[in-house]
């Protein structure tokens, strides 16, 4: 009597396959989520750089000289202060400032990212 076997689940070989497939599709997925996180970081970076800029105009109108960015805190134009991480871009500020003129430098957490510099000439370096 040749009774033929009802085999339920998978073969190992067959398992194998479907995580070989899942692997891949995983490592390509990646590296454009990867590159979507960094960008979304850079933008935030420069979002608060233009909110510094501001931040620097008014204070120069009602000082008449350029803050660093503790000055700028204490002022309540600042969202961040001198060498602190801001936390949606995850970039460190620090800045130089005197009556003459400002420069604020925004360090990336990683060093495939872009590092963004600001002065008083309103230009936005790295840009």
């Amino acid at each position: 009597m040749d009774e033929k076997r009802c085999r339920a689940g998978f073969t190992l070989v067959e398992l194998l396959i479907v995580i070989a497939i899942i692997a891949v599709l995983a490592s390509v997925a990646i590296r454009p989520l990867l590159r979507a996180k960094s960008a979304a970081k850079e933008s935030a970076a420069i979002q608060v750089i233009r909110s510094l800029q501001k931040a620097e105009t008014a204070y120069f109108l009602r000082h008449k000289r350029y803050g660093n960015l503790d000055d700028l805190a204490g002022f309540g134009g600042s969202p961040v202060s001198e060498g602190q991480r801001e936390a949606a871009s995850e970039y460190v500020f620090k800045s130089v400032a005197d009556q003459k003129g400002y420069t604020i430098i925004a360090t990336p957490p990683q060093a495939n990212m872009r590092t963004y510099t600001l002065s008083e000439s309103g230009v936005i370096e790295g840009e």
